[in-house]
């Protein structure tokens, strides 16, 4: 395992020397062998397969779809709805390329770093980047290799004498992101109209961009879907729900209900578009996909005089039921939202950010803990003498304290417990409690850590440090408000966070501890 924190501090310091050294980390011998098992695929893909072989079996030719198109298109097939439409697509945008100038004063500058600069092939190096002849991912080494000058020095000049180069702010185009089968399948059938005879029966499958305002279990801003297309003399809205049916009779749904749209879609004509559901054991009737044909008035514009026909199964809805699933997003990204943990291995998992190296420190950590627990509602001005003794062979004094009036030795999170509840990490205190906070006191898993006693291992770690070193005097200790778990010296794995996140649960631990230690080394 690399030393992460280490590799991240030494490169802060010095990025390419760094950088040089943690190739050392890939010599060697072979060690790696392939394991003795078969590889797991993706249910997307799963079902993307099957429903291909049902489609090609039905005489459906497989394409793929163009995935950028101009906001035009959307206008051309939308009509009057449009702007609704647009509203919900996400429009590309370019970096333009800025102007390079070299003053004098920046060229005195940069040849104190390199010399030996040609200033005269990094002007037309600025010009070649302005141009486009040289892709930004490519900048930093065409400056190393056409000026001859070291990877360090190449990005000197990028980041520190010309750090404009790189600045470089989008500028939307009207270009948008597929987020409609649709919007693709009105020019990609404008060519077949031109190239091959009736009927043309095609479908498609891919990533559907859609400007969702969150993603939950049923949205996600990108989904994989199918779509299909059927184009021929005469075909009429009673074809395209006998294609329906058969298509999802051969996916295993036996039993279909058709229901005209209340609100049609002004891209098909009118009264023939329908939502489409299957009866589910667990939900009932589930929406599975809308039909329709294809609007004249839309169909006009690109030149195409035969009816079409249009369906767009969700595949993601689709696995859900064929596999109880309810959750889209773990469906599509399990490696993301499929991590479980209980609220034990969450209690279990949240650790110290510092702690004592020893055990020596234990009891230090005790007498001031129990010391606050006696004195924590006296009122202040106060000091208290914790501890007074030898340690590591010095004396040590502890005080703990707190100068300003008229307040508690302690403030009221002090002694809150750290506690895992329902997937959850709350901070609560020990007494007085009701409702919620009540609820996970009796049901939750108590990690047995509080505030001050994790302060205090932080506190711990310190003064073995001093007390190692040849450090005399004294050094003062305070923690204030606990607004995150490292505020009140505690961490969690990365795992553990991103299951908290994406289940929408919380950290809680906020709360005013106002605790002061003093320690006095002699």
């Amino acid at each position: 395992m690399f030393p992460i924190e280490d590799i991240l501090k030494r490169s802060k310091e010095d990025f390419f020397k760094e950088w040089k050294n943690t190739g050392s980390y890939f010599e060697g011998k072979r060690t790696f062998n392939f394991p003795e098992k078969k590889g797991k695929e993706h249910l997307l893909s799963k079902y993307a397969l099957k429903s291909r072989d049902i489609l090609l079996d039905m005489g459906f030719d497989e394409v793929y779809l163009k995935q950028f198109f101009s906001k035009k298109h959307v206008e051309m097939q939308y009509g009057p709805e449009s702007p609704a439409i647009l509203d919900r697509l996400y429009f590309l945008a370019t970096l333009p390329r800025p102007d390079i100038g070299i003053s004098d004063d920046k060229k005195n500058e940069v040849f104190k770093k390199v010399p030996s600069l040609d200033m005269g092939k990094l002007k037309n190096i600025f010009r070649d980047y302005k141009l486009d002849k040289i892709d930004p991912g490519d900048l930093s080494e065409e400056i190393a290799k056409r000026l001859k000058v070291s990877p360090e020095d190449a990005m000197y000049i990028i980041n520190e004498a010309f750090p404009e180069v790189l600045d470089i702010k989008p500028l939307a185009t009207d270009m948008v992101l597929n987020s409609h089968f649709t919007t693709a399948w009105f020019p990609t059938l404008a060519q077949f109209v031109k190239k091959v005879s009736l009927p043309v029966m095609l479908f498609t499958s891919g990533w559907r961009y859609r400007r969702e305002q969150r993603e939950d279990p049923m949205h996600l801003r990108a989904h994989y879907n199918l779509s299909m297309v059927a184009m021929d003399e005469n075909l009429n809205i009673a074809d395209g729900i006998y294609i329906t049916k058969e298509f999802f009779n051969r996916m295993g749904f036996k039993k279909l209900k058709f229901k005209k749209k209340p609100n049609q879609a002004i891209y098909y004509a009118y009264g023939t578009n329908y939502e489409v559901f299957v009866k589910d054991d667990r939900f009932g009737w589930v929406e599975v996909t809308e039909v329709g044909m294809y609007s004249p008035i839309a169909l006009a514009h690109y030149g195409i005089p035969y009816p079409v026909f249009n369906s767009g199964p969700g595949l993601g809805r689709l696995i859900m039921l064929l596999e109880d699933e309810d959750d889209l997003r773990q469906l599509h990204h399990p490696e993301f939202y499929s991590l479980s943990f209980t609220d034990e291995e969450i209690a279990n998992s949240i650790s110290f950010i510092e702690k004592p190296q020893t055990d020596e420190m234990a009891p230090l950590i005790e007498i001031i803990s129990s010391a606050a627990r006696k004195y924590g509602n006296e009122k202040s001005p106060c000091e208290y003498v914790v501890f007074e003794g030898d340690l590591y062979a010095k004396n040590v004094v502890v005080r703990i304290s707190e100068k300003e009036e008229n307040k508690n030795l302690l403030g009221p999170a002090a002694f809150n417990m750290v506690y895992a509840y329902q997937g959850n990490i709350y901070g609560i205190p020990p007494e007085g409690l009701s409702g919620k906070l009540e609820n996970v006191a009796e049901n939750g898993v108590s990690t047995g850590t509080t505030y001050i006693d994790a302060f205090l291992f932080k506190v711990a770690k310190d003064v073995e440090e001093l007390l190692k070193s040849s450090f005399t005097g004294k050094k003062q200790y305070y923690f204030g408000m606990a607004k995150r778990l490292k505020d009140v010296n505690l961490a969690i794995p990365d795992e553990m966070r991103t299951f908290i996140q994406m289940k929408n649960n919380k950290i809680d631990v906020r709360g005013p501890v106002f605790f002061t230690v003093e320690v006095e080394i002699r």
